[in-house]
């Protein structure tokens, strides 16, 4: 992820809100300008101007057919029975849990910081969140026990990643040379370190806690897509010249890769590489390219633009590994998409490509004036479902996004996929930050197609992985 100077957004906001990471060069309506939450920093801007460019784009495609459809009801969501929990930040800006059906909410800070991104360890032991210049582990009970896992007033923490282990977490902080890739204890009993540096960084843990596989730099002389080993803090060599992609990901066993390469004359492919075999499964691409593993088969879905600009906005497909084959799910202009815990759905969200608007000339960016202002972008979203066995595509609803799920979670959603999930673990419901015009509301939709239902005023929930 792009790095975020924190000492000057602090000074143009009355309060904290999520960091954001710079983007590309955008272009964007000015209408939606002037509905913003005024004084959102630079890169926060920009992940809006990334929403609304995709929108504009042209997603034709001519190829692939998506296999014959079948209507196959959904088990229905029953919050009641779910034992499992949400995890989000409250409007105090405080860290709270609530079980799926609304009951038994539980807030866990009650600090003057205001805490973002939020996630649970993947054994339910733990949450993390970021607080101001800190990342801290928090437990989900009544008196939660807070340790600090990283502080520092100058280089400033904006995303983590628990191992799969749930005994270690990544963390992103800004650093003197661009980015640095830390490691802190679960536990809080030694101090973090320094793994590696670049920008922007990206990254997937190998499923046994022992490697990481980054892809640091971008593309060209000086990125990086190479395997770097936790305990030792070494990287080994380039895998591949990395092409234009910001994710690398590893299947859920382990056996392959998935990244984009970039050949002699230019042009970048999608890659699936097999461990074992050293086979390779190629794909081309226009502009970028955003993957992702099924949790449970050889299957990588992906987007990218039908256009040469650096977005990878468009159409959905699934590329089998053993094979090389594509299929099309989805014409839409897909933003970004997450697999079920079962790997059988993928719930995607589109853009309304009925917006308008003129060109930012220049880099894009815009400085707004100081204001308490709490309005924010009249955006529509789309949150669709496909069943990745039969091809079928069942529309869910349209929604109003918060503004940090504009600005922060979209434009990375394949790098919050892998560390913060919306889904449910037994794969019934998604949960959301939807907007009512006046707040944010966390809302829990059940994929069988059922009402969404709302349980708490807050914005970035995530659930439990058990």
């Amino acid at each position: 992820m792009d790095d975020y100077d924190f000492d000057e957004f602090e000074q143009s906001q009355p309060e904290p809100v999520e960091n954001g990471r710079s983007r590309w060069k955008p272009v964007f309506y000015l209408g939606l300008i002037f509905v913003l939450i005024v004084g959102l920093l630079w890169s926060g801007i920009s992940g809006v101007v990334w929403l609304v460019q995709q929108a504009r784009q042209g997603t034709a495609v001519t190829t692939e057919n998506p296999p014959a459809a079948t209507n196959q009801p959904l088990p229905t969501f029953d919050p009641a029975n779910a034992v499992n929990r949400i995890v989000y930040i409250d409007s105090g800006g405080q860290v709270a849990t609530i079980a799926p059906d609304g009951s038994e909410p539980r807030q866990l800070t009650d600090d003057p910081v205001r805490y973002q991104f939020p996630a649970w360890s993947p054994d339910g032991e733990y949450i993390a969140a970021l607080g101001g210049r800190t990342l801290v582990r928090l437990t989900d009970t009544a008196e939660s026990d807070s340790v600090e896992l990283y502080s520092s007033r100058s280089q400033n923490p904006f995303y983590f990643y628990w191992s799969p282990d749930s005994r270690s977490v990544t963390f992103l902080a800004n650093h003197p040379s661009g980015i640095g890739l830390h490691l802190a204890a679960g536990d809080g009993e030694s101090a973090s370190r320094l793994l590696a540096t670049g920008s922007p960084f990206y990254w997937d843990w190998q499923a046994d806690s022992t490697q990481i596989l980054i892809h640091a730099g971008s593309t060209g002389e000086n990125a990086r897509l190479a395997l770097l080993d936790v305990e030792s803090g070494s990287v080994g060599p380039n895998v591949a010249a990395p092409g234009f992609f910001q994710v690398p990901d590893i299947s859920y066993d382990g056996r392959y890769w998935a990244y984009a390469e970039r050949d002699g004359s230019g042009n970048s492919w999608l890659v699936l590489a097999d461990g074992q075999t050293g086979e390779v499964q190629r794909q081309r691409h226009a502009g970028q390219v955003a993957l992702g593993w099924s949790p449970v088969a050889d299957q990588v879905a992906f987007i990218s633009t039908s256009t040469n600009q650096m977005d990878f906005t468009g159409p959905l497909r699934l590329m089998d590994a053993a094979t090389g084959e594509t299929t099309l799910l989805s014409r839409d202009p897909v933003a970004a998409f997450f697999w079920s815990p079962d790997g059988r759905y993928l719930a995607v969200i589109s853009l309304d490509q009925g917006l308008k608007g003129d060109i930012v000339e220049g880099n894009g960016r815009r400085t707004l004036g100081k204001s308490n202002t709490q309005t924010h972008p009249d955006i529509s979203l789309n949150l669709s479902l496909i069943d990745v066995v039969t091809g079928e595509k069942r529309r869910l609803l349209s929604f109003q996004p918060s503004v940090i799920f504009i600005t922060q979670f979209l434009p990375y959603f394949d790098q919050y996929a892998l560390s913060h999930p919306i889904w449910s673990p037994d794969s019934l419901a998604i949960v959301l930050p939807m907007s009512n015009g006046r707040t944010t509301q966390i809302t829990v939709v059940p994929v069988s197609g059922g009402s969404p239902h709302p349980i708490a005023e807050g914005d970035m929930p995530f659930w439990s992985q058990q």
